[in-house]
């Protein structure tokens, strides 16, 4: 180093470098002992200067400055004082910005990144954020962007945590899971359920959208006005449309719900043990069971449900049994299910006092003296209670 009227000088450190003072050139000559840091003060004809001194190994040397060489080659300014390389800048390019991803992740102690990204590259890289999880089901998401770091927030608990750590990955983005607006709200689930029936005991192929009314109407009107607007359809077609059951709960998310619409039935079952007769009576359901429960999905209400139906037939239990799920809407009604039977109102044994149990009565016996077919169609529509 050479200095003009150097007076004097003073290093801070001696054990990191040496030093020879050369009067004639007015040259300060340093070597460096190990690696380390150490000021040198020196005072000249200008006054007090301070000079900062850093000592690095060979591979480490090569290392910084092959990255610098890399990281100008994104057009950003480089600063290096010692072991410590500032980048700044900003990014315009998406392949540049996966490279420079890559290099803070491996040099995020050696290299202070301020680094921006310019505004097309922000909005291309969050546009596919949010268009790759708005297609795999999330639908409240919010990124933002500070200095090279995207942050986005997702609402949830069920989320597919293996997709997101993939975008993440690629991306190089930050996810963040938000407690659920949706979890600290009460909701009422309205049922409709609603009776087709066939007298002529012919199949049905239509459902009740083929009506003059929509689903809505059901909830809004109620089940006359479908039937004031298509009487003369109805006794065409040789159709009785009924409803059997209109049910409301007040419900939250994750707590399941029973509704029952049908009775326990006796029946007398008659055995032999030796020389005694035994006829103990065994109750069993007959009618309809749904099962629901609502619960979150990528920021939408997922209403799973069962639905189990049975029936007296003969002397026995028949039924069946459903499984499924649907999104729901607040406020938009959908059909859930639908199960279609035959009826009969001849046929009773083993079944007494059917005829006067309510539901069931309505349910499992036929309007007219010959077999109808019947269709019960599930309609469903969920409030936010304020």
């Amino acid at each position: 180093m050479s200095f003009e009227s150097l007076k004097n000088f003073s290093v801070g450190n001696p054990e990191v470098i040496s030093y020879k003072f050369m009067p004639k050139s007015g040259k300060l000559l340093l070597k460096g002992k190990k690696v380390g840091y150490t000021d040198l003060v020196v005072w000249n004809k200008t006054g007090k200067e301070v000079i900062s001194i850093y000592v690095l190994s060979k591979q480490k040397f090569l290392k910084t400055f092959q990255l610098a060489d890399a990281l100008k080659n994104l057009n950003l300014t480089i600063d290096i004082k010692g072991p410590i390389m500032t980048a700044s800048g900003v990014l315009s390019d998406f392949s540049d910005y996966l490279y420079l991803q890559k290099i803070k992740g491996q040099f995020q102690d050696q290299v202070f990144f301020k680094i921006t990204l310019d505004q097309k590259l922000r909005n291309h890289i969050i546009g596919q954020i949010y268009k790759k999880l708005y297609a795999n089901g999330f639908s409240s998401v919010t990124c933002q962007a500070d200095w090279l770091d995207i942050l986005c927030f997702h609402e949830g608990t069920n989320t597919n945590t293996e997709f997101l750590k993939q975008i993440a990955s690629f991306y190089r983005v930050s996810f963040i899971q938000q407690d659920s607006r949706l979890r600290h709200k009460n909701y009422r689930l309205k049922l409709k359920l609603i009776q087709l029936e066939r007298m002529d005991g012919k199949e049905i192929h239509l459902g009740l959208d083929k009506l003059q009314a929509n689903v809505a109407d059901l909830f809004v009107n109620g089940i006359r006005n479908l039937i004031d607007k298509n009487t003369v359809f109805l006794q065409q077609t040789q159709m009785d449309l009924s409803s059997l059951a209109e049910p409301e709960l007040i419900v939250n998310l994750n707590s399941p719900q029973l509704i029952e619409i049908g009775s326990q039935i006796p029946y007398q079952n008659i055995g032999v043990q030796g020389a005694t007769v035994i006829a103990p009576i065994d109750w069993r359901f007959a009618g309809l069971k749904i099962k629901t429960k609502i619960t979150e999905s990528y920021g939408k209400l997922l209403l799973d449900y069962e639905t189990e139906f049975s029936r007296p037939v003969g002397t026995a239990i028949s039924g069946s049994k459903e499984v499924s799920s649907a999104l729901l809407e607040i406020g938009v009604p959908m059909k859930i299910f639908q199960i279609g039977f035959q009826t009969t109102s001849k046929d009773r044994k083993g079944i007494p006092l059917l005829s006067q149990i309510p539901i069931l009565k309505h349910l499992f016996e036929s309007k007219s003296d010959s077999k109808t077919y019947k269709q019960i169609y599930g309609y469903v529509v969920l409030e936010a209670v304020e």
